[in-house]
């Protein structure tokens, strides 16, 4: 069986898109269960 978890990220950044990017996805690693 096949088990799929959406997740909906939101991050912010004064300096580019890209570092919003990894700061959400940096603040998710830590606090969701994989």
């Amino acid at each position: 069986m096949t088990v799929v978890k959406v997740v909906e990220l939101v991050g912010s950044s004064t300096e580019s898109w890209d570092d919003a990017v990894r700061d959400a996805v940096a603040t998710a690693a830590k606090t969701i269960d994989h």
